[in-house]
């Protein structure tokens, strides 16, 4: 049978082996140097099937989302073979034995030598070092924690706790701002203004109590110490242990506050914190989720509502939002929510300084909108623009069918 018929039985596949074969066996050997340290990959090599860095990227499985390349670079050199051709006999598919012709001349063939190195991509590998670390803690703990038989109440109260913009992380100086302001203050002021609004309700009737988080809890949104718009702060100590912190914080904020009712937890997203906030609650499900007296609502929209009894309560920042456009967003966002309620109002942060607002509807019922007092001291920028209003956390006592009974103020100690 001639050698293009036998040939044409060999599949495609076959053929490029059988070729290779013919002029691997007459070529040097494969040569590398693989070199790896903590934050860098160094390849060099001199190969018959590596010709490129997407060869030796898949030659070595090397995770690009991990590392990425700093340097790339080919040089060629000459080899020599005989020049050869062969021809293959095949029997059902299989080689048998093939004729060799040798001109007895020798052919110039290009070698390849490759230099890759590859560094890893720092801020992605500290990012997921950083998500590892919060995982771990939270399995490490993450208890299994009993249901609290809390006293049954025909109409108990909805207790609100609100304290925005705490901006844990803020750095000021008396000098400068009229106050200090650091991480174990903003701690101290946390802690005090939470036990003071508890034992305001003391021999009240509470059966929940609803606590909104975020708000600016956090001064920065990122490792650069910036906003979540990316305007420069004045920061206390390094990013992750402020989070790491704060994470802890909220937990203590939350198992006290279950010791008198059931907690819901509300995540509400600020300017300055928009990532963390979310981080945040993504932590406080996997911290609680063994915890039958509480919930976390970490949804990703930013505007948030609560409904108890005929109450509907809206969160929001109030960055973003045009608060007289609130009562209507209210309406046009949980209409179900709104038809269901008498007593309707919003509760906002952002501004460090207590409004109130009352907006009349065509139906005769008053949306309020509340702007809410700051736990935070004020820094530079906020003194020197003349912003100074009292530092305190406020708290809401709702009735199911009355609405609001009860306000309540409560300032940080110093």
């Amino acid at each position: 049978m001639p050698f293009n018929a036998l040939h044409s039985k060999i599949s495609n596949a076959q053929q490029r082996e059988i070729k290779r074969g013919a002029i691997d066996s007459l070529l040097p050997e494969d040569k590398t140097d693989f070199t790896q340290g903590d934050d860098f990959i160094n390849i060099v090599c001199a190969s018959k099937r590596m010709l490129s860095k997407d060869d030796i990227i898949k030659e070595y499985n090397i995770d690009l989302s991990e590392w990425e390349i700093e340097r790339y670079r080919v040089k060629t050199s000459e080899g020599y073979r005989k020049d050869r051709s062969v021809e293959w006999k095949v029997s059902d598919g299989r080689v048998i034995n093939g004729d060799v012709h040798d001109t007895g001349k020798m052919l110039v063939v290009p070698l390849y030598h490759i230099e890759v190195r590859l560094v890893k991509k720092k801020k992605i590998v500290e990012a997921r070092q950083a998500i590892e670390a919060m995982k771990a803690d939270a399995l490490s703990f993450a208890p299994v924690y009993p249901k609290i038989a809390y006293p049954k109440l025909d109409k108990g109260h909805l207790y609100e706790i609100d304290m925005p913009d705490i901006h844990f992380g803020r750095l000021t100086w008396d000098e400068e701002s009229g106050e200090n302001y650091d991480i174990k203050i903003a701690k101290k002021a946390i802690e005090t203004t939470v036990m003071k609004l508890l034992a305001l309700i003391q021999k009240q009737s509470v059966s929940k109590i609803l606590l909104p988080l975020g708000n600016d809890f956090f001064n920065v949104d990122n490792k650069f110490n910036t906003t979540t718009g990316g305007t420069p702060q004045q920061e206390d100590t390094r990013w992750k242990k402020t989070f790491t912190l704060g994470r802890q914080i909220c937990t203590w904020i939350i198992d006290t506050c279950s010791q008198v009712a059931p907690v819901d937890v509300i995540i509400v997203p600020g300017n300055h914190d928009e990532q963390r906030s979310f981080c945040l609650g993504d932590s406080l499900e996997c911290w609680f989720h063994n915890n039958p007296n509480v919930t976390i609502d970490n949804a990703a929209m930013n505007r948030k509502y609560y409904l108890f009894g005929k109450n509907l309560i809206g969160f929001a920042h109030g960055y973003d939002e045009k608060l007289d456009r609130l009562p209507m967003m209210m309406a046009m966002d949980k209409p179900d929510l709104w038809a269901k309620a008498k007593f309707r109002e919003w509760h906002t942060g952002d501004k460090h300084n207590k409004k109130d607002f009352v907006y009349k509807t065509d139906e005769g019922s008053g949306v309020v909108v509340r702007i809410l007092r700051a736990l935070a001291a004020q820094d530079a920028w906020t003194f020197n623009h003349g912003y100074n209003s009292l530092r305190a956390g406020e708290s809401f006592l709702w009735h199911p069918e009355n609405g609001l009974v009860a306000q309540y103020t409560a300032t940080p100690d110093k």
